[in-house]
């Protein structure tokens, strides 16, 4: 049923672009665990991660390329220079002249070609499906990364083991090839000129565009930008509660679960959509995440633990999918290369910051006061428990309520109200560009 209703084409470029996103992770985990291995010094892990999220960040000001250039054409050329990287890497280490540097240079470069691809991506959904449909197409992109996150430790690991680095960067560079071949594939149409805005394709358009009709935006924008912030303080703190209550060899069981989760969560998705009220979907999901570490974070019990990250991390491919559709709805179509892009590079410029943030507040501030004679161990230790990792837990409580106080006032907020009512002259206009016809042009 899901393959009738979203068609061959979308279904070939999405295969394509999710075997690459389980490469990149199988790759990045593979890279990162032979560094260690290498140097045995963690702060290497630390560079190759910054440097995998700052190109995010310096692709800014280049992002309104996406909205000139044919975003076919887009996918291809970034999806090509982005496995330069890995390519040479694994010509060196063929040569026996890999440096640990070249592994950093080659996570720049591969995140400096995402940075491209995936605003293009994501702009070129609307002329892949029908308009009605959006929104399982979105559910369905989730699905990728949600298994890279389940499969790519379990087979990073065995490769580095027993073939060396030449394994993993060979399917990192294989599995973008696959990307490119599938993508070129496809004919697909490219969103039409929309003539009912003032576009000329810069950042200036886009701001004036944001200060008037697309308002509702900066707030939508504001709000997943605080919520990547905060999951950065999750990805640390869960790592350290499930490594104390679960050894370092039952900890990797419960980023499978995760991951697990996730992959229902995007079957799913694109199976029964993110419903017509969108917002109130991202607020749900909002909602029920915070719940789930909340869960996860009160009770000193492995298997708990596992329960609550599984009811959290279940709704982030409905969360995702539900905005990329307000995007796509609500958008106009020749300023989707520069939302998306924009969205990403907020997210993603946080990412480091909130990394950073959550360790020093972890391991500098938090533990010990929740350590057995700690400062918090008569008060919140009462709740949480005291000694190693209940610092963490502290902290994930934190966060799981205030994604949960932030899902329940965007429920109840005008913002909601504002996607929910009919679109306006100029986005009807949009709305009917997004969705055209496919007739396969060059």
């Amino acid at each position: 049923m899901t393959a009738r209703a979203l068609g061959r084409p979308f279904l070939t470029v999405w295969a394509g672009q999710s075997l690459s996103a389980i490469g990149s992770v199988v790759s990045g985990v593979g890279v990162a665990i032979f560094v260690f291995v290498e140097t045995g010094d963690a702060s290497w892990l630390g560079v190759l991660a910054a440097l995998a999220a700052v190109p995010y960040v310096l692709a800014a000001p280049l992002l309104p390329l996406t909205d000139r250039v044919p975003r076919r054409t887009m996918m291809i050329a970034a999806d090509t220079f982005a496995v330069v990287g890995p390519a040479t890497a694994l010509v060196l280490a063929h040569t026996g002249d890999l440096e640990i540097w070249h592994l950093a240079v080659a996570a720049f470069l591969g995140g400096l070609g995402t940075a491209f691809q995936f605003p293009a991506s994501q702009a070129a959904v609307p002329a892949l499906v029908d308009g009605d449909v959006l929104d399982r197409a979105n559910g369905l992109n989730q699905l990728g990364p949600a298994v890279g996150v389940v499969i790519g430790p379990v087979l990073a690991t065995p490769m580095v083991a027993w073939w060396g680095i030449e394994a993993v960067l060979i399917f990192d560079v294989a599995t973008f090839v696959v990307a490119v071949v599938a993508t070129m594939m496809v004919p697909f149409d490219d969103v039409a000129d929309d003539t009912s805005i003032d576009d000329d394709g810069t950042w200036r358009s886009l701001r004036a565009w944001l200060a008037g009709d697309g308002r509702p935006f900066v707030t939508l924008l504001a709000v997943m930008a605080v919520v990547n912030f905060l999951l950065a303080f999750f990805n640390v703190s869960f790592i350290v509660i499930v490594t104390e209550l679960g050894g370092v060899a039952r900890a990797g069981v419960a980023l499978g679960a995760a991951g697990a989760a996730m992959i229902v969560g995007s079957l799913v998705s694109a199976t029964r959509g993110a419903g017509a009220d969108r917002i109130g979907t991202f607020a749900r999901g909002l909602t029920l995440a915070g719940a789930g570490f909340v869960v996860a974070s009160v009770f000193e019990s492995f298997p708990v633990v596992i329960v609550g990250v599984v009811i959290a991390l279940g709704t982030v491919p409905a969360v995702n999918a539900a905005v990329s559709t307000v995007y796509h709805e609500r958008v106009p179509p020749s300023m989707y290369g520069r939302m998306f892009g924009l969205r990403t590079s907020l997210g993603r410029a946080l990412e480091p910051v909130g990394a950073l943030s959550a360790g020093f507040l972890i391991a500098g501030v938090v533990e010990p006061a929740m350590a057995v004679d700690g400062r918090l161990a008569p008060t919140m230790g009462v709740v949480f428990g005291t000694g190693d990792g209940r610092g963490a837990a502290l902290v994930l409580a934190a966060v799981g309520a205030t994604l949960a106080v932030a899902g329940i006032w965007l429920g109840a907020s005008r913002l909601r109200q504002e996607f929910l009512a009919p679109v306006t002259s100029g986005d009807a206009d949009a709305n009917t560009a997004a969705t055209p016809s496919r007739v396969p042009s060059a």
